[in-house]
């Protein structure tokens, strides 16, 4: 700190040594007797003169440092007058524009902190509303199904399959602006997590042909949020399903759970798959390379959640020229 004091004083002491110099050389063409004693009463009284405002100043800062760093958090009026106590008289128009100019984006965040919440909760109002309709829907579909033929039900399926997905990707994306989110982290087998997703989406894979294959030990335990680990299947499963290679060749889904350093789920297809120059930006938010089924969130989900799960997610082109996704949980004894 003495450093940067010294710095921010260069000025004055150039000034004090070179008046000190100049003094001395009047001290030696005047006094040349005494030479040496001005020379030594002069030195002191500079050196007195440079250190003793130098520490004066030094303690003026450490007093204001801690008030201006208050006032930086909480720009209020009681804040500002201690502070204006202690900084130069000259400077005090400065601190009160900057005062008012802190409160006045302080109001401003407040607003705008507001809003999102309103904004979520609204949007968490709304999922729990739309969910009615979808219940009804599926009380009719799995109670109705001998009313309607076997391609309009499994349709009809598929459609409330996917608002179901929409309405979640809506309610993710929402809660992704709060600082706290509910995670319940428990140990359960990878594979048996995929099972359900699998059974979760049995009609949609069913309507989109795809023959699925589960590879895995059971055994295979992670530490993870269950429901959310669901979500991110449920995302990777339906962005299968909307490129999967209908009428071209069979459609692949392979998902395979290796264990080893890391444990590993690989979720596989045999669909038209991303250009190797796009893979990069798959879970960039809003990217869709060019495709018109896509909205570009589904996967942007995926990434930010499994961040929160310390779930690490890559992409890269399967054997089959397809897409594949690998989640790569770290192992915890």
């Amino acid at each position: 700190m003495m450093k940067k004091d010294l710095y921010d004083n260069r000025y004055w002491l150039v000034v004090i040594g070179l008046l000190t110099m100049f003094f001395i050389f009047l001290a030696w063409i005047a006094y040349p007797e005494s030479f040496w004693l001005l020379i030594s009463l002069m030195i002191i009284v500079s050196v007195v003169l440079t250190a003793v405002p130098l520490l004066l100043n030094r303690r003026q800062k450490d007093r204001l440092d801690p008030v201006y760093r208050s006032f930086l958090i909480e720009p209020d009026m009681e804040k500002e007058a201690e502070l204006r106590a202690l900084v130069p008289k000259s400077e005090v128009d400065r601190l009160r524009m900057l005062g008012d100019l802190l409160r006045e984006k302080a109001d401003e965040l407040n607003r705008q902190d507001l809003q999102i919440r309103d904004y979520q909760t609204y949007i968490e109002e709304w999922v729990h509303e739309i969910k009615k309709p979808i219940s009804l829907m599926s009380l009719v579909l799995d109670n109705r199904d001998d009313e309607m033929s076997t391609l309009v039900h499994l349709r009809m399926t598929r459609a409330r399959n996917d608002i179901q997905s929409d309405v979640e990707k809506i309610l993710y994306f929402a809660r992704l602006s709060t600082a706290h989110r509910d995670y319940l982290f428990q140990p359960m087998s990878l594979v048996k997590v995929c099972q359900e997703a699998i059974v979760d989406h049995q009609s949609l894979l069913d309507e989109a042909g795809f023959e699925v294959a589960l590879v895995g030990a059971e055994e295979v335990f992670v530490v993870s949020d269950r429901h959310h680990v669901l979500f991110i299947l449920s995302q990777l499963i339906h962005n299968a399903s909307k490129y999967a290679r209908i009428g071209e060749s069979q459609p692949k889904l392979d998902l395979t759970v290796e264990a080893g350093e890391t444990i590993q789920l690989i979720i596989s297809d045999n669909g038209p798959g991303i250009p190797q120059e796009d893979l990069p930006f798959i879970f960039d938010k809003g990217f869709t390379g060019g495709k018109a089924k896509a909205t570009g969130m589904g996967l942007y989900l995926v990434q930010q959640i499994a961040q929160d799960l310390k779930v690490t997610v890559s992409a890269s082109r399967s054997n089959s020229s397809g897409l594949a996704i690998i989640l790569e949980f770290p192992i915890i004894n």
